[in-house]
């Protein structure tokens, strides 16, 4: 029988929402087209290689604090990822595309020297459409960290030039579309400081195993090179990727099945501040 049943709602859809049915059918074109791209030019079908988790974080057991669980942040393993990158890094510099309530930057700032952070002011904010809630919670974990330098501006257009060369690690949250994240990435590049130098891709995966192809497409396009490019890897149990500066083992693990289990211990804690809304 298929799926002939939805073709009057979805033609209903057409006529009375146009603009979602639109910007849905422009997200999918956009996904099946960097796909396409990835496999032809570079032979990445099944995204990339993922490298464990545990590799990178031996033994891992720490405390991510600051979480909200709310739309718009990162997942609890990516948080204990970036923790335990930033402590290769105690007198190191680390810099955030994407900044927005602060929860990242409140969770690597107390590991690293110095923290810059890179978003959208507040009139920014309000042009490209933010509610009036998500305008007041900008900064709200960030705001009084005392190693925080605070940058508002659009990451496609700043010249980054006088930072060129001084970054120990650059995670890259800002646009999720392919052309941002091209500029992003060839931005990311020319941050960084020497070959102990890292960068970290949120959304690299729409799921933990699923890939994002228009972030993928935007990560291998804006890296410099094939031998750059070698050692991007999709970090396991995460929604990362990763240019590391070390050999490490990685492959294509089969969907579905699990190699590890974590403990979560839950603690919530009411948040004392002002919601005028």
């Amino acid at each position: 029988m298929g799926n002939w049943h939805l073709a009057a709602p979805f033609l209903r859809l057409c006529l009375t929402k146009p603009k979602r049915v639109l910007k849905a059918l422009f997200r999918f074109t956009m996904e099946e087209i960097c796909h396409d791209h990835v496999v032809r030019q570079y032979g990445l079908g099944n995204g990339l290689p993922t490298v464990d988790l545990l590799d990178l974080a031996p033994g891992l057991d720490d405390t991510v604090t600051h979480y909200t669980w709310l739309d718009g942040t990162s997942h609890v393993s990516d948080f204990a990822l970036l923790r335990a990158l930033a402590k290769r890094f105690p007198q190191g510099r680390y810099i955030e595309f994407g900044s927005w309530r602060g929860e990242s930057l409140a969770n690597v700032a107390p590991l690293v020297k110095e923290v810059i952070a890179m978003s959208f002011s507040a009139a920014d904010m309000k042009r490209i459409g933010a509610s009036d809630a998500a305008v007041r919670a900008a900064h709200l974990f960030s705001k009084d960290l005392p190693n925080l330098r605070r940058i508002e501006h659009n990451t496609q257009t700043y010249d980054f030039s006088a930072l060129h060369g001084t970054c120990d690690m650059v995670f890259v949250d800002a646009d999720h579309q392919y052309p941002g994240v091209t500029t992003d990435t060839r931005n990311a590049f020319k941050l960084l400081k020497d070959e102990k130098s890292i960068i970290v891709w949120h959304d690299y995966g729409a799921s933990y195993e699923t890939v994002n192809w228009q972030v993928l497409r935007g990560i291998l396009d804006g890296a410099p090179d094939d031998a750059h490019r070698k050692r991007i890897f999709h970090v396991s149990n995460t929604l990362c990727a990763v240019y590391l500066p070390e050999a490490v083992q990685a492959g294509w693990p089969e969907t579905g099945w699990p190699t590890k289990t974590f403990d979560v211990h839950l603690l919530a804690k009411i948040l004392h501040t002002t919601n005028h809304g």
